[in-house]
């Protein structure tokens, strides 16, 4: 297939604009790699009503080197029993920040989901596709960080309730993308397989425990005087013990 001039120009400038958008050269380049164990426990609490309408509110602990609590409101809706959508709103604290100033440790976070689900037998298969905008109102150089980062996060999930007992093994996989990246291009920040068992002590009672492998991988740029930039590149193995408590009323 031949191409003519204009349209290599046109390729060839959008290989090159990102470049020249930033105006900088990476100068210096550093990697590092972290391990750290976690507890998360969660607490959920879900009101149903009429016309498939469910309002859930949950308050979430992570356990050092987070230290972190998300308190999340969130509204869903059911219009048939293979399609849910909700939205909610996320009040993030981060207690490694200290408490001093409000802006650092205080962010916000924005869900909007959609999940489609199955049930074959003993078998309930779903994929959420959740689009999260997450603000922060420190002060920040918006030329290495975004004020709001918006990210998509792509979850599959199989639960399969064992015949006769109260009992579900439940199996995720969940990627995380960004969507306004600074430079360099979109990437998969996020991956996070996980596996576990739920028991549903009643109707209206459930509990879960479960591990998830957490593998975070985060850039940071830092602008630097002479006009280049230091780029960091932080691998995260976080391997986390989730405890989760469930009421319906």
């Amino acid at each position: 297939m031949k191409l003519g001039f204009r349209k290599i120009f046109i390729l060839a400038s959008l290989l090159f604009i990102p470049g020249l958008i930033c105006g900088q050269e990476i100068i210096s380049e550093d990697t590092t790699s972290i391990q750290t164990p976690e507890l998360h426990v969660i607490a959920s609490f879900v009101k149903s009503f009429d016309h498939g309408i469910k309002l859930t509110l949950e308050e979430e602990l992570r356990s050092a080197p987070s230290h972190r609590s998300h308190t999340t409101i969130s509204l869903g809706y059911t219009p048939i029993k293979y399609l849910s959508l909700s939205a909610g709103y996320v009040l993030k604290l981060y207690g490694n920040q200290g408490w001093s100033d409000i802006n650092k440790f205080l962010r916000h976070r924005v869900n909007i989901d959609a999940t489609g689900q199955v049930t074959l037998g003993q078998w309930k298969l779903s994929l959420r596709e959740r689009l999260m905008l997450d603000a922060r109102a420190d002060e920040i150089d918006l030329r290495e960080k975004n004020r709001v980062d918006y990210i998509l996060r792509s979850r599959l999930q199989a639960s399969y309730s064992i015949p006769n007992q109260p009992l579900s093994i439940v199996a995720k996989m969940e990627l995380f993308n960004t969507l306004n990246a600074k430079y360099f291009g979109q990437y998969i920040n996020e991956m996070r397989p996980e596996i576990g068992i739920q028991w549903k002590i009643n109707k209206k009672n459930t509990l879960n425990a479960s591990y998830r492998y957490n593998y975070v991988y985060s850039r940071d740029i830092d602008i630097l005087d002479n006009e280049g930039i230091h780029l960091t590149h932080t691998y995260t193995h976080k391997h986390i013990i989730l405890l989760t408590y469930k009421f319906d009323w």
